[in-house]
């Protein structure tokens, strides 16, 4: 068969036309006689992008912002300096949680977002960001500590810092040519928020700003009410109140506390199971005190006693009504989203201490309860309460509320998954 070439010109992008060709494999495999194609592409494009928007939502809107970062960027060697806020960044992405997730990388700053319909209660998702900043504060340290490189970007590392802005508002989300963000004015309010007068007026540099709009939807009035109140005026927003605490006491006082968990060298039951659901989600329903009726079966009711301004911290104690008598579990130590450490009644005045490890799991958590074999109020072991048929006892407790804990996170990660 003679060689001859055929043109055609197809007004539409050279991407749009190989997306159709490509799913029959090369032309001149399944084109008889043809023995090499090409697609060129001359001139513009001219098809317009398409743009879809969705229904207004509300939600949290999330800004975090390393500060420093343009004297550090001005004074320092450019391929260290990117590297630097580089590795920074992604370690504020790896530690973010649900119910956030990102909407763009806007230079030195993460803007992100989470919607209300999700349910958490208000200490976990401010736990939720508090845990970014101590990821931040992790690898900044680390970088601080082990380098021994002398050029300008490695010896100014420690002049960097995190400011992080939350307000809530409602919001709508567009896609452009593919990329997908977030549209309204309340998003322009937490722009703007980044410019204000909180180190001026406060002296806290590295600060976690939450507006009162924040404070009323996730109902943390308690626990924002040591906190420093502050006001901002904008043009076209108007007034903007609300209240500031410190990221760096939040990274204190996560470092000073005791570790305190059962190891499985020591574990004298071990329980596991599996929820789709994330990490967050699950700890979310642990640790708030009116989520833990929902999956213990017993419980009729639950108080809790020893909050610090309203916030489940260790020294908690829940109080569990149920058959007439009350069951005490007090927390032991907390590092959201990774563990917890409870301690409640067992048999014969004796008490279990016990671990909930969550592990990242695929797109869900993996569960696993860790106990230490029944202990007397002062510590002493009390090896007559750790046969066979005490342990028998005690997991046909845990294991019921562990199966209900699952199903309601399995439920909850369900309800709240994208569409599509």
């Amino acid at each position: 068969m003679p060689e001859f070439e055929i043109t055609r010109q197809i007004e539409a992008a050279v991407e749009a036309v190989w997306s159709v060709l490509h799913k029959f494999g090369d032309i001149h495999e399944w084109s008889g006689g043809v023995t090499t194609s090409n697609l060129t592409s001359e001139g513009p494009v001219t098809e317009e992008p398409t743009v879809s928007r969705s229904a207004s939502m509300r939600g949290h809107l999330v800004i975090a912002d390393i500060s420093g970062y343009t004297q550090f960027l001005t004074d320092s060697e450019l391929e260290h300096g990117d590297g630097v806020v580089a590795d920074l960044l992604n370690a504020i992405v790896a530690a973010m949680a649900a119910p956030l997730a990102i909407s763009g990388i806007e230079g030195d700053a993460i803007f992100m977002y989470g919607e209300l319909s999700h349910e958490m209660s208000g200490q976990t998702v401010l736990e939720s960001v508090e845990l970014m900043y101590c990821a931040f504060k992790a690898a900044l340290d680390t970088m601080v500590q082990n380098t021994t490189c002398q050029c300008n970007a490695c010896v100014n590392i420690s002049g960097l810092g995190l400011k992080i802005v939350m307000h809530c508002g409602e919001y709508s989300k567009q896609t452009i040519g593919g990329m997908t963000t977030l549209s309204g004015p309340d998003v322009i309010a937490v722009h703007r928020l980044l410019k204000n007068r909180i180190v001026e007026e406060t002296g806290i540099a590295d600060y976690f700003l939450v507006t009162d709009q924040c404070v009323s939807d996730l109902g943390v009035e308690k626990l924002v009410a040591s906190w420093t109140p502050h006001t901002e005026e904008y043009e076209h927003i108007g007034v903007v109140a609300g209240y500031v605490s410190s990221l760096l006491d939040v990274w204190e006082y996560q470092k000073m506390q005791t570790e305190v968990k059962v190891r499985p060298e020591e574990a004298w039951s071990t329980l596991r199971a599996q929820t789709v659901a994330p990490p967050a989600t699950v700890w979310d329903q642990i640790f708030d005190p009116l989520k833990r009726t929902e999956w213990i079966i017993v419980a009729e009711s639950m108080e809790t006693k020893e909050h610090l301004d309203g916030r489940v911290v260790p020294g908690t104690e829940f109080h569990c009504a149920h058959g007439g008598g009350v069951a005490v579990f007090t927390v032991l130590d907390m590092r959201p989203f990774t563990y917890g450490t409870v301690m409640v009644e067992f048999a014969e005045g004796s008490l279990v201490k016990y671990t909930y490890y969550l592990i990242p799991s695929g797109s869900g958590t993996r569960i696993v309860l860790q106990a230490a074999a029944p202990m007397a109020s002062d510590g002493e072991p009390m090896p007559e309460l750790s046969s066979a048929d005490y342990l028998k006892a005690w997991e046909d407790m845990m294991e019921p509320n562990l199966a209900s804990l699952t199903a309601i996170t399995d439920e909850l990660a369900l309800a709240f998954a994208p569409a599509g």
